[in-house]
């Protein structure tokens, strides 16, 4: 009798930790496949300015997928950069990926940096399945701020209680409660996006400060000599607007910004795109730094992977009945 596994490795942190190079090591050692959780190595072109390229070891794309050091990576190229691709397009997709990953006698291994998207696959967020109903808004429309507030009040009294002072003055969030408790009352509760995953080992790699901001500065010089603006070029030659460029963010911004020519020299494409990660850096550090099942790695630990790696074994190696 086969215990279908059930387990779910998670390696989470800033950009620059070497997430995915740990990801592909651990593989190796308890039969793992990847994926990426990340919200812009999902489109299809943007290769270099999201990292897809390992630092060290031998990638090729095969059948759309893409294989490093002989380890499956899923969830890169999924869509064109033009198709705006949502949290709840990422969950749907990834849990087709993981169950296939599961049925293959295989660990799932979730890298990335996308805090939201972790959130979203993990815990769930119940509202984005919930469709507009085109009707019942129009409806609403029509109300006054003190109206929604009482038809809030009436229909899902607890969900008005915990709203906050803002929530409870803007229109938009009134209406998009009242539809969803409507919903809920008419029993067409939409299913919380994610699956339940119970036996989730949750890893976060980090570093002192100092330290994440000069491997982000190293690798947007060594991204630049890769290629990355000859890139950003044929992106937009082949369709890729600036404006969705700018609303990729991060590198693509800066970029578009250079070929817009708002920025003049090199070492301006250079200085304008470190000091943004460095700001995306931070934000992810106070994302992350509130999910307390996590545990933390500090990279300049000179033995942290090893330590990784023991922590990984003892929860792997127990047996997936034993909560049974």
């Amino acid at each position: 009798n086969i215990i279908k596994m059930q387990k779910l490795l998670v390696i989470l942190g800033p950009t620059a930790t070497g997430k995915t190079d740990l990801g592909l090591y651990l593989a190796k050692k308890f039969k793992g496949e990847l994926m990426a959780c990340d919200s812009r190595q999902v489109y299809k072109g943007l290769d270099i300015g999201t990292g897809k390229m390992p630092s060290t070891g031998r990638w090729k794309v095969e059948d759309r997928r893409w294989i490093i050091n002989g380890i499956p990576i899923h969830m890169y190229d999924v869509v064109y950069p033009r198709i705006q691709y949502t949290v709840a397009d990422y969950v749907k997709d990834a849990n087709k990926v993981i169950d296939g990953i599961l049925e293959r006698g295989k660990l799932p291994i979730i890298v990335g940096g996308t805090g939201l998207y972790f959130k979203a696959l993990l815990e769930g967020l119940a509202n984005l399945e919930v469709p507009v109903d085109k009707k019942l808004r129009k409806e609403l429309e029509k109300f006054s701020l003190i109206e929604l507030q009482k038809k809030l009040q009436e229909v899902n009294p607890l969900k008005w209680q915990s709203m906050n002072h803002s929530d409870r003055q803007n229109p938009r969030r009134l209406i998009r409660a009242i539809e969803i408790s409507t919903l809920h009352s008419l029993g067409r509760s939409p299913h919380s996006l994610s699956l339940a995953r119970d036996d989730v080992l949750r890893i976060g790699l980090t570093a002192p400060r100092e330290v994440l901001y000069e491997r982000v500065d190293k690798r947007v010089v060594d991204r630049i000599k890769q290629g990355m603006i000859d890139e950003a070029k044929n992106l937009h030659k082949r369709g890729l607007s600036f404006k969705r460029m700018k609303e990729l963010g991060l590198e693509y911004g800066v970029l578009a910004d250079y070929l817009e020519g708002k920025l003049k020299t090199l070492d301006e494409i250079v200085k304008t795109m470190q000091g943004q990660i460095h700001g995306y850096v931070r934000r992810q550090l106070i994302w992350f730094k509130r999910d307390k099942k996590v545990t933390w790695f500090d990279i300049t630990e000179k033995n942290f992977a090893e330590k990784v790696e023991k922590l990984t074994s003892n929860w792997y190696h127990k047996l997936n009945d034993q909560k049974n």
